[in-house]
């Protein structure tokens, strides 16, 4: 086997060259509440993952057999679409009249867990709801973090508690459907979470012929220590199961990620080696989800889902989501978007100490997102330099700083990313 820090080494290699530009960044969110739309700014992100979304799984819309409720399902789709989001739905939570285990206590209660009992009631739910949404939920994603209990024993039935091949059956079925109905959605692979738990579940999935029916490869990055170092061995880790597999041609997305802000709200329940992990303050939490992000794109992860817009512990607003006002976290997240808005990043290079991403537009040098590199500012204005960008949105023009102390102590003596414009384009 390839240790996975000299795979690491090989990936970063290519992928920060500068050879070429990495495409337009995707953002993606949850929400988990239909009111939320109403309070979401205009071009917030470009995606949206209908996971935990309140009536959207299985369970919800097919509460017997054959009787289908898809009010509160169709709301979410309808707002997305309004606001031309790119829908991403997860398949699964199966109904308790459908469960093979109808007692068992899962994360989304009885028999949620559990594999159906018949597989064709699987193949019409996924069958009706791929025939309702055709051409308005582009992707589809099967089921949330399975345990595959054959490589890592399970401590408790999560989401997913069925065997593997009973997993690999329910992927085949779906992507059946969807080459029947709409061949133009893509499938995405179980999205295995747990760190380096989530490595072997994966390894175990892909080795036993699941990659064959995804156009995807998901995986959920949580760390333990939000560092750039954790999430890029991870990420090596990942790559190289791919690539042992077949599957290593096939696009990465990071279909949820995200921490604890404090500033989100009321449900903080700290976990020392869990996806929740530490509770962080939202200035915290907006510099280092800034960094992960750009992290992630620069390593070929096409697409992230943050979790979640709307959470009460992990939200990007503050805790009373009626308001609709974003902490630091969501303004840092939005920034980030702006900044990136039809924009491709070149050369990037990327570390918790010192970071520095080269942003073209049009086939065209337009900026730099730095942070941990001091500079002077006649460096600056020598690159052409024109304006700082800050997280908070404020923009500076290089030629106002009286002095070099000045630009010393901008964006907290540069711990935070800051965009260095060329020209004058910031406002």
């Amino acid at each position: 086997m390839l240790n996975h820090r000299r795979w690491l080494g090989m990936v970063f290699g290519v992928l920060l060259s500068g050879a070429g530009a990495s495409p337009l960044p995707f953002f993606g969110q949850h929400l988990f509440y239909l009111p939320s739309f109403q309070l979401l700014p205009s071009h917030a992100f470009d995606g949206l993952r209908l996971w935990n979304s309140s009536g959207t799984e299985w369970r919800d819309v097919e509460p017997a057999r054959g009787q289908y409720d898809f009010r509160r399902m169709d709301g979410f789709v309808a707002a997305g679409g309004a606001r031309q989001l790119d829908l991403l739905y997860t398949l699964g939570q199966t109904p308790r009249w459908a469960s093979a285990r109808p007692d068992e206590n899962g994360n989304s209660g009885l028999g949620a867990a559990a594999e159906p009992r018949d597989m064709n009631d699987w193949s019409d739910y996924v069958r009706t709801v791929v025939a309702r949404y055709r051409g308005k939920i582009a992707t589809y994603e099967m089921q949330n973090e399975p345990r595959i209990p054959e490589a890592v024993a399970p401590w408790s039935p999560g989401f997913f508690s069925g065997s593997t091949a009973s997993l690999i059956e329910m992927t085949r079925r779906a992507h059946a459907v969807l080459s029947q109905l709409d061949p133009g959605a893509k499938l995405v692979c179980p999205a295995m979470d747990g760190q380096e738990q989530g490595v072997k579940r994966l390894q175990y999935f892909l080795a036993h012929g699941g990659g064959q029916y995804c156009e995807v490869i998901g995986f959920h990055f949580y760390l333990k220590t939000q560092s750039l170092a954790e999430f890029q061995d991870l990420l090596a880790q990942v790559r190289q199961v791919m690539a042992q597999n077949g599957q290593g041609g096939k696009p990465l997305w990071d279909t949820e990620t995200g921490m604890q802000v404090a500033q989100s709200g009321y449900n903080l329940m700290p976990v020392a080696n869990g996806p929740r992990g530490p509770v962080y303050d939202d200035r915290d939490a907006g510099r280092s989800m800034v960094k992960l992000l750009l992290a992630a794109m620069s390593g070929g992860v096409a697409r992230t889902y943050w979790f979640a817009y709307d959470s009460s512990s992990m939200g990007s607003t503050l805790a009373n989501k009626k308001q609709g006002k974003l902490n630091v976290l969501g303004q840092d997240y939005q920034q980030l978007h702006a900044w990136l808005s039809q924009a491709t990043l070149g050369a990037c290079t990327v570390s918790d100490a010192q970071g520095d991403c080269r942003i073209q537009r049009h086939g065209h040098p337009y900026g730099r997102i730095v942070w941990g590199l001091p500079y002077r500012r006649s460096a600056l204005l020598q690159e052409r330099v024109r304006q700082i960008g800050l997280l908070d949105s404020r923009y500076l023009n290089v030629r106002s700083l009286s002095d070099d102390p000045a630009l010393a102590q901008l964006s907290h003596q540069f711990r935070d990313p800051m965009l260095l414009l060329y020209g004058n384009q910031g406002q």
